[in-house]
Formats: C-alpha cells, sequence, structure tokens
C-alpha cells in the first residue's frame, strides 16, 4: 500500500529537483544578461578579437616594415592613424598583429584556469570539512605572494617560452577562480532543489553536475 505513495513522493522530489535547477540557471542567465559592464565589455572584447582575426585581410601595412623617414610619426599625420615608432613602422598595425599573439596567451591562459579553478571551487565548496580546509590554506598561501612576483618566479623555474608563460600566468589565476566559485557552490549547497536531488537518491557527481555546475555559470563568467 505504500509503494504507490513512495512514488508519487519521489516524482514530487524529482519534479521539484528539475524545476529548481532550471530556475536556477535561468536566474543566472538573467543576471549575466541584465549587467552592462559584462555586455560592454564582451562588445569590445569581440571588436578585438574581429580585428586580430581579420589582420591578414585589413588594409593596413606591414608591421614589421621599417621606414626612417617616418619615425615618430605623430598619430594622424604621415597616413598613418596611431603613428609610428622610432623604427618608422606603423603602430596600428602591430597592435593590430600583436593582439593576435596576446590574445592567445590570455584565453588559453584563462581557460587553463578557469578549468583548474573551477574544479577546486567545486569541490572545496561541495564537500567542505577537510577538503575545503586544505584546499583554501593551500590557495591562501598562493595569494600570499605578489601576483607578479609568483609569475615571474615560475617563468624563471619553467624556463623561458611562450607555453611556459602561458602556464605561469594559468597557475597564478587559479586561486582567484577557486575562492569565487567556492562561495557560489557554498550558496547553492544550501539550496532546496539540491537538498530534494540528495534526498532521491542522486549521487554527488550527478548533484554537481546538473544542480550546481549550471547555477555558477554566471559567477564563473563574471570572475
Amino acid at each position: 500500500s505504500m509503494g504507490p505513495s513512495l512514488a508519487i513522493e519521489d516524482a514530487d522530489r524529482a519534479t521539484g529537483t528539475t524545476r529548481g535547477a532550471r530556475a536556477s540557471r535561468v536566474d543566472g542567465i538573467g543576471r549575466l544578461l541584465g549587467n552592462r559592464s559584462v555586455l560592454l565589455g564582451a562588445l569590445i572584447v569581440s571588436v578585438i578579437v574581429a580585428a586580430a582575426l581579420l589582420a591578414p585581410v585589413l588594409p593596413i601595412s606591414d608591421p614589421n616594415r621599417t621606414q626612417p623617414g617616418r619615425r615618430l610619426a605623430a598619430p594622424l599625420s604621415s597616413g598613418l592613424l596611431l603613428g609610428s615608432d622610432h623604427l618608422g613602422r606603423n603602430l596600428l598595425s602591430r597592435i593590430v598583429w600583436g593582439a593576435r599573439i596576446s590574445l592567445t596567451v590570455g584565453v588559453l591562459a584563462t581557460v587553463l584556469a578557469m578549468i583548474a579553478g573551477t574544479t577546486v571551487g567545486l569541490l572545496a565548496g561541495y564537500f567542505g570539512g577537510l577538503v575545503d580546509q586544505i584546499v583554501m590554506r593551500t590557495i591562501d598561501l598562493v595569494m600570499a605572494f605578489p601576483y607578479i612576483l609568483l609569475a615571474i618566479a615560475l617563468v624563471a623555474a619553467l624556463g623561458p617560452g611562450l607555453l611556459n608563460a602561458m602556464m605561469a600566468v594559468a597557475v597564478v589565476n587559479v586561486s582567484f577562480y577557486a575562492r569565487g566559485i567556492r562561495g557560489a557552490v557554498l550558496t547553492l549547497r544550501g539550496q532546496e532543489f539540491v537538498e530534494a536531488a540528495r534526498a532521491a537518491g542522486a549521487t554527488d557527481g550527478r548533484i554537481l553536475r546538473q544542480h550546481v555546475l549550471p547555477g555558477i555559470v554566471a559567477p564563473l563568467l563574471v570572475f
């Protein structure tokens, strides 16, 4: 006689869990789209990325072409929008082409830091206890060092090179993502839809993937 009632109760819990997760996801996306700073930043980054990707077809001169007769030209003079450097090279061309390398390094380093920091923050915030203590004390130790000095020390230890520079920047930035994600997870961990999923027998991995991770998308992008 208890079978049907238990089935109905489990179905209600599952429905409530799904609705709670969906509401958290929609709320996070809505807050993200409603943030004018985020939208403005996305617009600026989009313009820079487009210019970097289209550098080979843009009507700009070779960034390495030297013109001694036009050295240190002022902006808007000699047909140069931003002027030239001490070797007469077009500054606008050098900025656009240089953006390709800068964006590659920045994007890859940020992605690596985001993946590592999100993973660490999820584990620390969700499980808490000893895991949280170990992770956060390690993060505090990393953050105790000045940002630039730590990056320089890592590059010196790893050796010169673009890849090592990206790794150093990523390691330094992991702590910022980890702390932010941990705070967001601590907030979500006590929500009713997470408790309902746990009561319905969902595993920790399933809860993290389907209920906690979607709820931290907006804070993750803001970080």
